[in-house]
């Protein structure tokens, strides 16, 4: 694991902190550092397949294209490839003053933005609240009303903008010198950040090459998608200020809001920008925080392919099995890929098909796929807050999967989606697949037998008989593709990781109601496999979703398990 502190020791400008605290604090660097405290760096934006090399992401998925037209469905047309645009880092300071320890400097500079980010929030809260109080007024015209959302945030960045130009006057002032426009630019925005983004940790947000931000109190360290990880500097300066950040950031959730509390130690959230963040404190000697950042949204199977996660004739089966309807659990240990193969799933349906989502966090994003917006419906719990209620220990005002899931009802959906299920989601996976043909859904586990195991265990902690939890695995669930990830050391003594599906099996009802299992596919790392004997039940379904008969794969593995 590299080190970012000691590759590039961090620096800032002497104008930052001049006038803060005290005097030892206003000691200065070169413009080319001074990103680095904010956990900056400069290049263009690319997108990495699993081995970490330059990987262009395909939007045209043909595999499920090709299939939805043979199956009678004519709006599957393949998607032109679009691309994000490059992100640009912000430009740093260009005056050279002089050189100081790094951690120093970065604690100032965080201290200074906390100071203006106090300054302008006040500020701004009071012209918020005077625009309500003419709202409200009699005296008032009916046409005022209250800021939108984007003008108490244009409202903010001029705030910002006058209390960062005063800041810098007074430096000036006191003899600092010149200011470089960029370096001023870079601290609004700092600013702005923590008021309406994400704070401190924005600008690692904002990197495209980052895929998980993980946090130890307060040290960090960042992965990047082929497994490699790196240290950057420090963000925040105690665990007290973390905790108290997170706290915020529960509070201003959407659904009204989570609890961070010693009575409630664990955070999930959905944070603007499709962000996961787990939280957990009280529970553990320091704070952990693991933020994941879903990059590839609109991704297909066929740039699965293209990352080696398996072979295209796979590829081609799986999009038949999805649109023929069988309902598919994908498994694998954290971090393997689970939710952007489901995502890749749902995405080889045609694009008119209506589908519901119900999820503790919102992870899969189908709304925000191009075609897709106007016939998904994702739905998200809604945690409560304050008081539990004395029987089930649950927040008050909370909305369950299950409330969620009896809503969907009158919804006219195709497809019922759940997504991760580690707990009583269980019962509501079951729902899902019993009121809606097919159905996707993700959990942890080894392997795919493994994940039967998984699975009935986790609804007999909802409460109900083993006998019921087996049956209904059985009954309900017909595949379980198995994700792995395998690692090695690259040439400069990193470890990294590459991702794949490693087995495939099929699930049906056997001798009185038990799970009866067939293995269909055992792959290796790299994207390649041998197959198994289709069931027949399978075959029918994979025919319905427009894969050609005569191209089914014959056997080839070793072995094929009957039980």
């Amino acid at each position: 694991m590299t080190d970012r502190n000691e590759q590039d020791p961090a620096r800032i400008p002497l104008w930052l902190v001049l006038n803060e605290v005290d005097e030892s604090d206003a000691l200065a660097i070169d413009h080319q550092s001074a990103s680095d405290v904010r956990g900056v760096d400069s290049g263009e934006s690319h997108h990495l397949d699993s081995t970490g090399a330059l990987h262009p992401q395909r939007r045209s998925n043909s595999a499920a294209a090709s299939l939805l037209s043979a199956s009678g469905h004519g709006n599957a047309v393949p998607t032109e490839t679009m691309s994000e645009p490059a992100w640009t880092p912000p430009p740093a300071a260009s005056e050279i003053v002089k050189s100081i320890d790094s951690a120093g400097s970065a604690v100032a500079y965080r201290r200074l933005v906390r100071k203006l980010v106090d300054e302008a929030s006040q500020e701004l809260s009071q012209v918020v609240a005077a625009r309500k109080h003419d709202v409200e007024s009699d005296e008032t015209a009916d046409t005022l009303l209250p800021y939108t959302q984007e003008e108490e945030q244009h409202k903010g960045r001029e705030i910002i903008a006058d209390k960062v130009k005063r800041h810098i006057t007074f430096g000036i002032e006191s003899g600092s010198g010149a200011i470089d426009a960029g370096a001023e630019k870079q601290l609004a925005q700092d600013v702005y950040n923590t008021i309406f983004g994400l704070g401190p940790l924005q600008v690692l947000v904002d990197d495209p090459t980052i895929e998980n931000i993980l946090l130890t109190g307060t040290r960090v360290v960042v992965m990047y998608p082929d497994g490699r990880l790196q240290k950057r500097p420090k963000i925040f300066d105690s665990d007290e200020e973390l905790i108290d950040w997170l706290i915020n950031l529960g509070q201003r959730s959407e659904g009204g809001g989570r609890t961070f509390a010693v009575n409630n130690p664990h955070l999930r959230l959905n944070l603007p920008g499709n962000i996961r963040l787990s939280a957990m404190a009280w529970t553990v000697p320091e704070p952990h925080v693991a933020i994941r950042l879903h990059r590839l949204k609109d991704i297909t199977l066929d740039t699965l392919v293209g990352y080696k996660v398996m072979p295209d004739l796979l590829a081609n089966l799986l999009a038949a099995m999805v649109i023929g309807g069988a309902s598919i659990v994908t498994s694998g240990p954290m971090g393997s890929g689970k939710t952007t193969l489901t995502r890749a799933l749902a995405n080889a349906l045609p694009l008119e098909t209506r589908i519901g989502t119900a999820e503790t966090e919102r992870e899969l994003f189908l709304h925000e796929m191009p075609g897709r917006e106007d016939f998904i419906v994702p739905a998200e719990v809604i945690t409560g807050g304050g008081e539990r209620d004395s029987t089930t220990n649950e927040f008050k005002g909370a909305t369950d999967l299950s409330a969620i899931l009896y809503a969907f009802v009158r919804m006219q959906l195709e497809r019922v989606i759940v997504g991760e299920v580690a707990g009583k989601e269980i019962i509501a996976m079951f729902k899902a697949m019993q009121m809606a043909k097919g159905s996707l859904s993700t959990t942890h586990a080894d392997d795919a037998k493994g994940a039967i195991n998984r699975l009935v265990t986790v609804a007999l902690e909802a409460g109900v008989t083993e006998r019921y939890a087996i049956r209904q695995v059985a009954a309900h669930i017909n595949l379980i593709v198995q994700l792995d990830t395998a690692y090695s050391t690259n040439d400069a003594g990193e470890r990294v990781h590459t991702r794949y599906i490693s087995e495939i099996i099929w699930i049906e009802p056997g001798e009185d109601g038990m799970p009866a299992v067939s293995t269909i596919y055992e792959g290796i790392p790299g994207g390649t496999g041998e197959y198994g004997t289709l069931p027949p039940k399978l075959r029918r379904k994979v025919i319905e979703g427009g894969f050609p008969e005569q191209s089914i794969p014959r056997h080839s593995l070793r072995f094929e398990e009957g039980y």
